[in-house]
């Protein structure tokens, strides 16, 4: 992450790669907050309204923020991932300087752009009386999850089911950063992500209320409301609605043959299912009973395996859990995918 705007001359006193994780972010601020007492203040001229922050003006209004709170490395990284993609969004929300010069709100999104290196706009708000209270009546407002950002924007209805399949699937999946095992996405996505996506995919919404309405037994069969959907929205963009229709009437099947892929999903979810209902006493049993319990990436990517078996023509299958090499399964049209390979 960087800025090719900044001052040539210029050198951070500190330097922290926000991939490293919350530890390397935590030792580095405290770092920096041990040094800022004994900095110097340089003059610097903002007057309230609008105003490009640089990572150089950040580092002198981190100086001057004084009343220090616990930062959340999540949000942190979360600003710098949408400065440095351009998404940071001019959204009014000020930074707060009082008139003895000290920083009273922003520490987030300054510590985000010192440290990713990327300048972002923001209104500041620089004559606010100087009061040692004033932290405790600042950020006392209910936060937006993205869930309240898709119904702001009119997907009332589907927009709980709509955020969590954005949010759990499609944008990993698209991106390539969706693990079955072991790997975690560092890079947190934000609700203006989440609004993106829905806009951008407009059948992703439709998906949401055809699987709730007409499949209902099949979704309660896999046991993960967003694994359905997702599920359901990529067999349907990629082979359309009657492909669909069979798969799910499949799910729900009872006297499917020995070996048949989706026979083999359904005894792997009961086995989860069992799993998490089970009370192991011993070290095995509980061994046996992690190894069975699936999470819902990993129920998603049974599921997807099962499916291309079954498109694939194979009817004598004995196992769908992927080994950790194995990348993670595709839904894609059929002149571009490799049905048994994806398996």
């Amino acid at each position: 992450m960087s800025d090719t705007t900044n001052a040539v001359n210029w050198t951070p006193a500190f330097k922290c790669d926000l991939t490293a994780g919350p530890q390397a972010f935590t030792h580095a601020v405290e770092k920096f907050r041990e040094w800022a007492p004994q900095q110097k203040r340089s003059e610097i001229p903002l007057q309230t309204g609008w105003h490009c922050i640089t990572p150089e003006i950040a580092e002198q209004l981190l100086i001057r923020n004084r009343r220090n709170r616990k930062l959340r490395y999540p949000d942190v990284l979360r600003y710098a991932t949408q400065m440095a993609n351009g998404r940071w969004k001019k959204t009014g929300e000020p930074v707060i300087i009082n008139v003895a010069g000290d920083v009273e709100d922003a520490g987030h999104r300054l510590f985000a752009c010192y440290f990713s290196g990327c300048s972002f706009e923001t209104f500041v708000v620089s004559d606010v009386p100087n009061d040692d209270e004033l932290f405790a009546f600042i950020d006392n407002g209910v936060s937006r999850t993205g869930e309240d950002t898709l119904h702001s924007a009119g997907l009332n209805g589907m927009s709980k089911d709509l955020q969590s399949v954005i949010k759990k699937f499609a944008i990993r999946y698209d991106e390539g950063s969706l693990y079955f095992s072991g790997r975690s996405p560092i890079a947190p996505i934000s609700n203006s992500d989440i609004l993106d996506y829905a806009k951008a995919h407009p059948t992703l919404s439709d998906a949401v209320h055809l699987t709730l309405d007409v499949y209902p037994a099949a979704v309660s069969r896999l046991g993960d409301r967003a694994a359905a959907i997702f599920l359901a929205w990529k067999i349907r963009e990629a082979y359309g609605s009657g492909v669909l229709e069979d798969f799910m009437g499949l799910l729900t099947q009872t006297d499917l043959p020995n070996g048949h892929p989706v026979a083999v999903l359904q005894q792997r979810i009961a086995r989860h299912e069992a799993a998490k209902l089970a009370n192991p006493k011993t070290p095995e049993a509980r061994r046996k009973a992690t190894q069975d319990k699936l999470s819902d990436v990993k129920l998603l990517v049974v599921s997807m395996i099962a499916f291309n078996l079954w498109r694939a023509g194979q009817l004598n299958v004995r196992r769908l859990d992927p080994r950790m090499d194995d990348s993670f399964p595709r839904i894609d049209k059929p002149e571009d995918s490799d049905l048994a390979h994806a398996a």
